[in-house]
């Protein structure tokens, strides 16, 4: 068969997963080679102490991870979900998250070659060093009425933080066998929101009495700065990704390295690539709801019914992602049947929701201005906070579907990291645009009607990237290496007839 044949049959991905490559050669400058290890089993890891074997293991490095987002966006997460990060209204925060997010936008679109070459555990420890800087923005603001140093420091940790969602990303993509990866993204997930649990008990307790709106106690964010500072001892725990080893004591797929210049052309191919734009919009739609809902919280509810909600809802995420993970691993079904049912579990109830807001907002303009609380509104109060719950809890199945996918097509690190960088990138950049439309319009109800739009936009995008999923992941970079791979079986192909 000739190249021209070979480029144009359907089959091209197919074809490239069934090539053997461990023959053939290629310049180390080449970014498009395919200087790929055979998968082999670790035995010096399999006959190690059991201690050794599971601090080098998948579970561990997936619970530092999970330890990392506990107290590091976790507790981010908490200060967010208060509404308007708990100040008495919520502009300047959703300026100052606007710009913490545009800024993880800018280091996450060039993440993949600095994850490549700084390493996953060194980019979480960059991460870690300025966590502290997210609780200490918002008390010096709330305390000191220092506004400065509150978009000082978002600045700055949205940078930094991209190292993280990078970084983690990748591990994500990469670390697990496929058949296991919803549950490691269940076990992470859940721990993230476990910090969201103790961040909204925080929130619960120290301000369970404030049934006005406004401020919440500015000493509340002295807790959370406490629990970021302990960022760079999760992080340090971390093994570097060559140490790695999977269940079956299997290595983790791992290019050789290559040059800055090699490592900017092969992310400049997966930002052409179809996949990587089907993606963009159902990324841009997983956080820009953030924004939309986070400011629909913090104007119309009390502090303790928002310091409720940040309580709440990351306890009834815990158990839908750890079922959602179970769901994904499910040997029965095909990986596009999981793909398909995955999509209809979060579509569905968000396109209720997005109905449910444009209900609630017309009521809110007939009522007037009122700080909805759960014990002197009751059942106005349910009925305004139920679209928030489930478009936050539906929110994170619709984040861990899209890794789930994205981890189908590749499980080589320099691949996923180049995927997750830009997967990353557009996931903040919905976030940036979010929070500076809600930083800005006076009618709330306008960025609720960008959403509507960017979940229209979204359906048609994650139907088109179900329907390419892969039976099995490919063990090199199967969007980089794909021009290399098909000369490779012409080569083998040639010699063998």
């Amino acid at each position: 068969m000739s190249a021209r044949e070979l480029h144009s049959t359907k089959d091209d991905e197919k074809v490239i997963d069934q090539i053997d490559i461990k023959d053939v050669e290629y310049d180390d400058q080449d970014p498009t080679h395919l200087a790929l290890e055979e998968t082999e089993i670790d035995q010096a890891y399999l006959n190690a102490s059991k201690s050794t074997r599971f601090y080098r293991g998948t579970l561990f490095q997936m619970f530092m991870f999970g330890a990392l987002s506990f107290v590091g966006p976790a507790m981010s997460d908490a200060i967010t979900n208060l509404g308007g990060g708990g100040l008495s209204t919520p502009y300047l925060a959703n300026l100052a998250t606007s710009l913490q997010y545009a800024m993880s936008c800018l280091m996450t679109l060039f993440g993949g070659p600095l994850i490549n070459k700084f390493g996953i555990k060194w980019s979480c420890m960059i991460a870690a060093v300025t966590f502290p800087l997210s609780g200490s923005g918002y008390y010096v603001s709330a305390k000191h009425k220092v506004d400065w140093y509150l978009l000082f420091s978002r600045i700055l940790g949205g940078f930094t933080s991209g190292f993280l969602y990078v970084g983690e990303t990748t591990a994500m993509l990469s670390y697990p066998h496929l058949h296991e990866r919803g549950k490691y993204l269940g076990i992470w997930s859940a721990m993230r929101n476990s910090g969201s649990v103790v961040g909204g008990a925080i929130n619960f307790s120290n301000n369970s009495k404030a049934s006005s709106s406004g401020g919440i106690a500015w000493s509340t964010y002295l807790i959370f700065i406490g629990f970021e500072c302990t960022g760079v001892i999760w992080a340090f725990l971390l093994s570097a990704t060559k140490k790695v080893r999977r269940s079956d004591g299997s290595k983790v797929p791992y290019s050789r390295d290559i040059s800055w210049k090699a490592e900017f052309v092969a992310l400049w191919k997966h930002a052409q690539n179809k996949r990587t734009w089907l993606v963009f919009m159902p990324a841009f739609y997983s956080f820009f709801y953030g924004g939309v809902y986070g400011t629909y919280l913090s104007l119309h509810f009390s502090v303790r019914a928002r310091a409720l909600s940040s309580l709440i809802i990351p306890t009834a995420v815990i158990p839908m992602v750890m079922a959602y993970g179970s769901m994904l691993d499910n040997k029965k079904w095909s990986q596009k049947k999981k793909g398909w049912v995955a999509f209809g579990m979060w579509a569905i109830p968000q396109a209720a929701c997005l109905i449910w807001t444009g209900i609630e907002y017309s009521k809110f303009a007939k009522e007037g201005k009122i700080a909805y609380d759960y014990s002197i509104h009751g059942k106005r109060w349910a009925e305004a906070y139920l679209p928030y719950f489930i478009i936050f809890t539906t929110g994170y199945w619709t984040q861990l579907s899209i890794y789930w996918i994205l981890g189908t097509f590749s499980s080589d690190v320099k691949s996923s990291s180049r995927t997750g960088g830009l997967f990353r990138a557009f996931e903040t950049a919905g976030q940036a645009v979010s929070y500076g439309i809600n930083a800005n319009t006076g009618d709330k109800k306008i960025p609720l009607y960008v959403l509507c739009v960017v979940f229209a936009l979204t359906v048609p995008c994650m139907t088109a990237l179900i329907r390419l999923i892969p039976e099995r992941p490919a063990e090199h970079d199967d969007i980089a290496d794909m021009d290399k791979a098909i000369i490779a079986r012409e080569q083998m192909e040639q010699a063998t007839s």
